[in-house]
């Protein structure tokens, strides 16, 4: 953590007091600071090697021996992130100070003025944290003071950038299966969220620090919309092949899916296979009726054969002959009635496929939005700040006014 602060210490130095009237009524002065005695205080956790302030600036003398020295100073402090619940993720950073050199006996610290808490009247709010309390403690025998940093991460930029994105992804994913089979669209559509998804995961981890200690928010989800879009892509393929089957490879079981989803089938197709059953019924009956009809046919042929006294063998050849064009003609009506019977079915099944990949369809559609419709919520909203909006301006107030009663108490 980068903090630009100006630490204030203040000491008493009885061997610089002295008496104003003999000195023209000089109460104050300024001396540099290689001149006098200073406090060797420093930051205990620095992480940047630099354990000095950025400026030495002059030292405060008053006639009592007040000594007031505030340098100006850039800490880089090492502090423990936890990730956990980014982008809606709460730390507390220390900064931790103390004498390098002298023993818990030679020197104390305290508050200054009895402010326990960071001053705060030359704060400059940050564009990506919100500072929500800085309470410092005495710790090692008061040798050593701590400031609790604690801040809270401003979570509009990666819920815009990042979160917003996500989210969408998740549920256009689920449009693959509203998409027509016959459309061969499905499997390009799932492959492009997810190279999108691949490309926010590029973003997700160098955007947060190399951690195994836990996993973070944003990645959990993203994670999870990963997993559902590969199972997209294997139930796509699935469901392209169930809906180019046919009767020559597969056979079709029954069903029951359609009942259980309110699904029907269009009117036109059902009015299409009653009016197969239908001709398929008037095809048997036309069969029927030209048998019986060949039959009368052949009976009235042979009778009139016989009144006009032809030979036996003329009428049996005769006989033979018709039968046997009657034989062919109802032939080929039972070929061109078999035909048409496979075939209707044949396109009859396919169709049965066809409905059944859409049922399928549905099936998966519904499970995959109550997946993904609760995951969002149960990972999104697991953060404890998701929903609780913060106003520096009113923290930092409060924070002034606690530090002000602070100080009239002491």
């Amino acid at each position: 953590m980068q903090t630009n602060v100006w630490p204030t210490m203040k000491w008493n130095d009885y061997q610089m007091q002295w008496d104003p009237r003999e000195f023209d009524g000089i109460k104050t002065i300024r001396v540099p600071p290689d001149k006098v005695w200073l406090p060797d205080i420093v930051l205990f956790n620095n992480a940047d090697g630099n354990y000095l302030v950025s400026f030495y600036s002059n030292v405060v003398v008053e006639h009592t021996g007040d000594m007031l020295w505030v340098p100006p100073a850039v800490y880089k402090s090492s502090c423990l992130i936890d990730v956990e619940f980014f982008p809606f993720d709460e730390q507390v950073c220390s900064l931790t100070f103390g004498s390098w050199t002298f023993r818990k006996d030679e020197l104390q610290l305290s508050y200054l003025s009895g402010k326990r808490h960071v001053e705060l009247n030359d704060y400059l709010p940050s564009g990506v944290w919100d500072l929500m309390d800085a309470p410092g403690l005495l710790i090692d025998e008061r040798s050593k003071i701590s400031y609790q940093i604690k801040i809270r991460r401003k979570a509009l930029f990666y819920t815009v950038i990042l979160i917003m994105p996500t989210v969408l992804m998740a549920f256009l994913s689920m449009m693959v299966f509203y998409l027509p089979a016959e459309s061969s669209e499905k499997i390009t559509l799932a492959i492009s969220i997810l190279l999108a998804l691949v490309v926010f995961l590029l973003v997700v981890s160098k955007i947060l620090p190399p951690t195994s200690s836990t996993i973070p928010l944003m990645a959990k989800y993203l994670l999870m919309t990963f997993i559902m879009n590969m199972i997209t892509i294997m139930v796509s393929v699935i469901i392209i092949n169930v809906y180019f089957r046919g009767p020559a490879t597969h056979i079709m079981p029954t069903w029951c899916l359609p009942v259980l989803f309110v699904m029907r089938r269009p009117e036109s197709t059902e009015k299409e296979l009653a009016k197969m059953k239908r001709e398929k019924r008037e095809r048997r009956s036309m069969k029927s009726a030209l048998k019986t009809f060949f039959k009368r046919n052949d009976a009235k042929l042979i009778t009139d054969q016989t009144k006009q006294a032809l030979t036996r063998k003329e009428g049996s050849c005769s006989e033979e002959k018709l039968s046997s064009d009657a034989k062919k003609a109802i032939e080929a009506i039972e070929y061109i009635t078999t035909h048409l019977t496979h075939d209707n079915a044949f396109k009859r099944q396919r169709e049965e496929w066809k409905f059944v990949s859409v049922v399928i369809d549905r099936l998966l559609l519904y499970l995959f939005f109550g997946v993904t419709t609760g995951g969002t919520m149960g990972i999104l909203l697991s953060a404890p700040n998701v929903f609780e909006h913060v106003n520096q301006t009113t923290v930092i107030e409060r924070l002034k006014q606690q530090a002000a009663e602070e100080m009239l108490n002491s």
